[in-house]
């Protein structure tokens, strides 16, 4: 994983390499392991690269990489899990290797195959290919957008970057927060990464799943390459070895995401998800030896702890601890760090979302005990429907099923949910989810309409899931439009602050080609929501936990935004002259509002003050880093 950025000068003005080092030096949070830049003056062209060595750490993994005497130069953000299997496949083809690392892999691959490559990797990538001799520009991003991809075009320049900052180094680019991404955010905050628009002006999303090829003297043309519809499959007839195979491909997800040249870790909250994880690998490495890359120190869990809050879930991940034997490190989450961090946070997100400390935290944590890269269990949820809306989809099929049966099975699943005071906003948010943006259903405080969502994937798959029960529609929508690419953004940029990756066995296509051909009732049935998951590592995972209902998702200590100094600090941000003279909200209507609900104590208006100081916080930030960098 590393930072990556590209300047096309399509005016014909050269690529000034000053500049270039600026563009990609402000993602060195993002690869703290070396930089270089390559230019081709002949066309106006440069690309830039910050190193996160992980795949051969020696000098043969650098970027830029050249292939092909020169002809093709990459830049690549990200992991090829399956590169082993690739090299062997294109020796047979006659084709020979200088190094070990997955990068020369991709280049051959896309020598051999061209833009068909795509369909044979497993990984998660936003890449960048130059063919200096044919003046071609190939930009690609991975199935499910787990690595960004952020660009601009207009007649005089083409550029892209791992994340939006970035382009604050680009004398050229004026940024401009667009006020209708504003209003749509703070309207419904998982709309936006699905979204083709981003939040400044002039800058667009490569949407997963789509590639852009830009040829000299033309606009860029961009492919959807990958539909999950068109690869679903036909599955056993039996549960039991439905079961089995998921078994099978959860296991290998997580194998061939411990490829590894340094340490790697996880984050275990004690939940369903990272824990299956740990536990996945820890079977792994019990039942098989490391011949194909696997890390050799892995053995590290790293726990965020609220002592004595009702979100603290260190008892089940003790649970875990003691059932694999690995290493704890915990880290304790405390309100006030809210604050201590929050510009460094909020910067990093460079989005208007509902900031996590704790994930920063242990990944803080991690890299300082030299674990580069995490496997966690992001996507189960939004896979196999394990949050409390997919439950109420269930329902709703149940009742159009005519089974009683089926009824009474998913009438018991909403009655264990355990859900917490924390979780009502998440969850009523949630429920707005592709709801018509109108001024009926906007914030109260929005005098800005925001936009309309915008993705053409989503248009386009709409109709052909028109007639699938309510379950894989929701399900469907938060895998690939909202939720999911929501958290893999978020992730993405807590992750990388500190210069860690991220690895996600719930992302690996075939697991997810597999699950979205099953029926609804492998996933919300027989008591329980994520159910065959819970059957599949039977015997691997602890029972308290294989059985457990209680689901928190990513909580926040509401202390965060309710201590006297939070609610100080939201005050003197609403109270300020350029959020009261803002075009997007009301600001006297806000203003009178907050003092109202710290007086009454409304924990859920004092968390939407909260995101809205955010919001303009971090307008303000990008203003300010602007300016430094002018």
């Amino acid at each position: 994983m590393c930072g990556i950025a590209g300047l096309w000068n399509l005016n014909g003005e050269p690529v000034s390499p000053e500049q270039l080092r600026n563009f990609i030096d402000s993602l060195a949070h993002r690869g703290p392991d070396g930089s270089d830049i390559y230019i081709d003056s002949d066309s106006n062209l440069g690309l830039g690269h910050r190193r996160l060595a992980i795949i051969d750490t020696s000098d043969g993994g650098r970027q830029p990489m050249s292939y092909a005497d020169g002809r093709y130069w990459i830049v690549f953000n990200g992991e090829m899990y399956n590169f082993l299997e690739l090299k062997v496949e294109l020796e047979g083809l006659g084709y020979s290797f200088k190094t070990e690392s997955d990068t020369e892999v991709i280049l051959t691959a896309y020598h051999h195959w061209g833009e068909d490559c795509q369909l044979k990797f497993n990984g998660m990538w936003a890449l960048a290919i130059w063919d200096s001799r044919e003046r071609v520009l190939f930009v690609s991003r991975d199935r499910f957008g787990v690595k960004p991809m952020i660009y601009h075009y207009d007649e005089h320049h083409f550029a892209f970057a791992s994340e939006m900052k970035a382009f604050l180094a680009l004398d050229w680019f004026e940024p401009e927060f667009d006020s209708s991404m504003v209003a749509l955010a703070l309207t419904n905050e998982r709309l936006i990464e699905g979204d083709e628009r981003c939040m400044l002006k002039g800058l667009n999303h490569l949407l997963g799943g789509h590639c852009l090829t830009l040829r000299a003297g033309e606009a860029p043309k961009i492919r959807r390459w990958w539909n999950t519809l068109n690869y679903l499959e036909t599955i056993p007839q039996k549960y039991e070895d439905q079961v089995e195979r998921f078994r099978e491909l959860f296991l290998n997800a997580c194998r061939i995401r411990m490829r590894s040249d340094v340490p790697i870790g996880t984050a275990l909250s004690g939940g369903l998800d990272s824990s299956s994880i740990l536990c996945g690998m820890t079977h792994i490495r019990n039942t098989s030896d490391a011949s194909d890359r696997l890390a050799h120190d892995w053995q590290k869990a790293f726990i965020m702890t609220y002592p004595g809050a009702v979100i603290d879930e260190r008892k089940y991940a003790d649970e875990v601890i003691k059932k694999t034997g690995v290493t704890p490190i915990y880290c304790t989450g405390e309100a006030n760090l809210y604050l201590d961090h929050f510009d460094d946070i909020l910067f990093q997100y460079e989005e208007i979302s509902d900031i996590h400390l704790g994930p920063w935290l242990v990944h803080r944590e991690q890299r300082a005990n030299n674990v580069v890269v995490t496997i966690d269990g992001h996507g189960g949820d939004e896979l196999l429907g394990g949050y409390p809306w997919h439950v109420t989809a269930a329902f709703k099929d149940s009742i159009t099923s005519l089974s009683p049966r089926r009824v009474r099975d998913v009438i018991a699943i909403m009655k264990g949910l355990e859900l917490f005071p924390q979780n009502q906003f998440y969850i009523r948010s949630a429920q707005a989810l592709f709801s018509k943006v109108t001024k009926e259903n906007q914030q109260p405080w929005l005098t800005q309409p925001a936009a309309q969502f915008q993705s053409s994937a989503y248009e386009h798959d709409l109709p052909l899931i028109k007639d699938r029960d309510a379950l894989f529609r929701s399900l469907y929508v938060d895998y690939h439009f909202t939720q999911l690419p929501m958290n893999l953004r978020d992730f993405d940029r807590l992750s990388m602050a500190h210069g860690v990756e991220v690895r996600s066995p719930f992302m690996d296509w075939r697991l997810a080609c597999f699950a979205f051909s099953l029926p609804s009732s492998a996933k919300v049935g027989s008591g329980f929501t994520k159910r065959i998951l819970r059957d599949a590592l039977k015997g691997i995972l602890p029972e308290a936990i294989r059985t457990r209902t209680r689901k928190l998702g990513f909580p926040n200590l509401a202390e965060a935004w309710t201590s006297p100094r939070a609610q100080e600090f939201i005050r003197d941000v609403v109270h300020s002259v350029e959020f009261q003279e803002s075009n997007i909200w009301d600001g006297k209507k806000v203003s009178e509002d907050l003092v109202r609900a710290i007086q009454t104590q409304d924990n859920d208006q004092l968390h939407l003050a909260w995101i809205y100081a955010q919001a303009a916080r971090l307008m303000q930030l990008f203003r300010e880093k602007r300016r430094v960098t002018a």
